[in-house]
C-alpha cells in the first residue's frame, strides 16, 4: 500500500490568467512544487484572496 505524505502551500491573490504558460506567480509556485514530486489534490480560496493548495507524493 503506497504511504504518503502532504503538505499545504498558499498561493498568492488570484489573478487573470494569461495566454503565457508560467507567467503568473501561482503557475510558478506550483511548477516549482511539481518538479519536487507534489501532486495538487485540493484547493480551497481563502478570505483575503489567496489560496490553500492540498498537495501529495509518495512517502519516500
Amino acid at each position: 500500500m503506497t504511504k504518503w505524505e502532504y503538505i499545504i502551500i498558499a498561493l498568492p491573490a488570484f489573478r487573470a490568467p494569461t495566454n503565457a504558460p508560467a507567467s503568473s506567480e501561482a503557475v510558478e509556485v506550483l511548477n516549482r512544487e511539481g518538479a519536487m514530486g507534489w501532486e495538487a489534490v485540493g484547493m480551497t480560496a481563502l478570505g483575503d484572496g489567496a489560496v490553500a493548495v492540498l498537495c501529495k507524493r509518495p512517502a519516500q
